[in-house]
């Protein structure tokens, strides 16, 4: 083997093998990220029967409203930062995603996965039932037995709204 072949053989060997040393990197931090997933709740869609809608229709008509946002600006900031969709079907794809394994080949997707990550384990809420209830236009979550997070579409945009009601011993 000539000189020059050897040089041009050694330069591509190592930049092969720094390519993949920075690639097992990148894979060890994701899947640290990834494993740290386990804790975050996970919510299995629920469609919006007869029951269910019977009890949305009794927390709007009777239990208290403790915050309301139109546009909601937290899920906003989380849409900007994923690329979420900013509607019902947005909140309920943010509330229910599975953040997939690896890419050796798609570090796009492995950027904006791990971006998905960090932000579902800061704001996705504890729920009583791990369930995110979804009809037309709307989605709720039951965070507790007296404190619902309902999400709407409408023509202004996405509006959350929660809503409580005293448990019985707590009231005036």
């Amino acid at each position: 083997m000539r000189p020059r072949s050897t040089v041009i053989c050694v330069v591509a060997l190592t930049t092969v093998g720094g390519f993949f040393a920075w690639q097992l990197a990148m894979k060890k931090a994701y899947d640290k990220l990834r494993d740290q997933m386990v804790d975050v709740p996970r919510f299995a869609i629920h469609p919006i029967d007869a029951e269910a809608d019977a009890f949305l229709e009794l927390v709007r008509e009777s239990w208290d409203v403790q915050d309301h946002e139109l546009p909601d600006s937290i899920f906003s900031k989380i849409s900007s930062a994923t690329g979420v969709d900013e509607s019902v079907e947005g909140v309920v794809a943010f509330h229910t995603h599975e953040i997939p394994q690896f890419s050796f080949f798609d570090h796009r997707r492995n950027a904006k996965e791990g971006v998905k990550a960090i932000a579902m384990a800061g704001a996705l809420p504890i729920s009583v039932d791990d369930r995110i209830y979804f009809g037309d236009g709307v989605c709720f979550i039951k965070l507790t037995g007296n404190l619902v997070e309902v999400f709407e579409d409408t023509e202004e945009g996405l509006k959350r709204t929660c809503y409580s009601i005293a448990k019985i011993g707590e009231q005036d």
